[in-house]
């Protein structure tokens, strides 16, 4: 079926292609409804320039892959219009679209060599030779899909994707199939290759770190809903909605209570809904202009920006330090995760450097003081 697919994408006759400049390679869809079975989304609209990438994050089931293969023209849509290179390609078939699609399997020829792989379709338009120094493929140009590493294959289907200059390239989870200890190099090399393409991009994936490298705009889709759209750093710092934090991977969201509104810019949460939980201040934004004393909030803060007061350390000039316990320690490839507690039931993650811990025995139930900065907290009504 993959190969009947890519097969699809890729066979277009000569007479039927007028390659767009670079200037012309956009990407919009008007109120997109996509279909498959008993799912239905809602409606999905955005617009990606030229070389423009973005990361569409969500979890299983969410539409990711649904919402790919309406753009390319496998599936039928139900209302809205997709739009390449300015052309109305709603009702058109996916051979006549112009679109490089990247299957999460690949879905290389395996009974061809990387060579012919490469060649087949509309894709024999661009010279092999180039295309193999382009990514690097020439010394397993005679091999077959059977004979290369997985991230080996993934790069010949990367190349069999990207050539040819397609009006849009459709990646779906393209990283899915390489192993962990290959996984950052092949990240950065196929953010490479997007940085050089001319064509706008939809990556899909469900890992926040890799929709954080690969796109400058990032989406997070949720059960057929675009819950969020926007530059990738802003999306990161400020997730709309609890939904969007939580599939962002904001690592602690904590339940408060709006206790004081100063005319500083600040709100003053009591975290927790115990009466003995402590206070922490956070910048007030204008999409909180509205906030009752009383009202319920949920406060986003990454473990990364939780700053470990060690011992001796002079105290920042904040109000916002947190004494908690230490629960368990972690050592990840390039951070220590730290599982604190506060109070009986507010759980707490922060992520140190190795070297900050140096002639610190750490061990669970020792104390420790946290600081957060207000500008590191992004608060939403609960």
């Amino acid at each position: 079926m993959d190969a009947t697919r890519t097969a699809a994408s890729n066979l277009l006759r000569r007479d039927e292609l007028t390659t767009q400049s670079p200037a012309q390679q956009t990407l919009e869809l008007a109120a997109l409804v996509t279909a498959v079975g008993s799912y239905r989304s809602q409606p999905i609209s955005f617009r990606l320039g030229p070389g423009q990438t973005l990361a569409l994050l969500g979890g299983n089931g969410a539409g990711k892959t649904t919402l790919l293969e309406t753009i390319a023209g496998f599936l039928k849509p139900r209302a809205g219009k997709v739009l390449l290179a300015g052309r109305d390609c709603t009702h058109a078939p996916p051979e006549a679209r112009r679109v490089g699609y990247l299957f999460q399997t690949g879905a290389l020829f395996p009974h061809l060599t990387v060579g012919q792989n490469l060649q087949f379709g509309r894709l024999a338009s661009e010279n092999l030779d180039t295309l193999l120094d382009r990514f690097e493929l020439r010394d397993l140009a005679a091999r077959r899909p059977g004979q290369l590493s997985g991230g080996e294959r993934q790069r010949v289907a990367l190349a069999r994707t990207l050539a040819g200059n397609p009006d849009a390239v459709l990646l779906d989870e393209p990283l899915s199939a390489i192993d962990p200890a290959t996984r950052p190099a092949m990240r950065d090399e196929l953010a490479r290759h997007l940085r050089a393409c001319s064509a706008p991009s939809i990556v899909v994936t469900h890992d926040p770190a890799e929709a954080m490298a690969l796109g400058q705009l990032v989406g997070v889709m949720d059960a057929g809903e675009l819950l969020q759209i926007g530059p990738a750093s802003a999306m990161f710092a400020h997730p709309a909605r609890l939904r969007s934090a939580q599939l962002l991977g904001v690592e602690n969201i904590w339940q408060g209570v709006v206790a004081a509104l100063p005319d500083n810019g600040t709100v003053r949460i009591r975290l927790g809904l115990e009466p003995e939980a402590c206070w922490i201040e956070a910048l007030r934004g204008d999409e909180l202009a509205d906030l009752q004393m009383g009202a319920r909030v949920r406060l986003c803060v990454r473990a990364a920006d939780l700053q470990l007061i060690a011992p001796g350390q002079a105290e920042p000039d904040s109000p916002n330090q947190l004494e908690v316990r230490l629960v368990d320690r972690t050592d990840l490839a390039s951070v220590v995760q730290l599982h604190c507690r506060l109070g009986d039931r507010l759980d707490i993650l922060a992520y140190v450097l190795p070297w900050q811990l140096r002639g610190w025995p750490l061990a669970p139930g020792h104390t420790l003081r946290l600081h957060l900065a207000a500008e590191a907290m992004h608060v939403l009504p609960a």
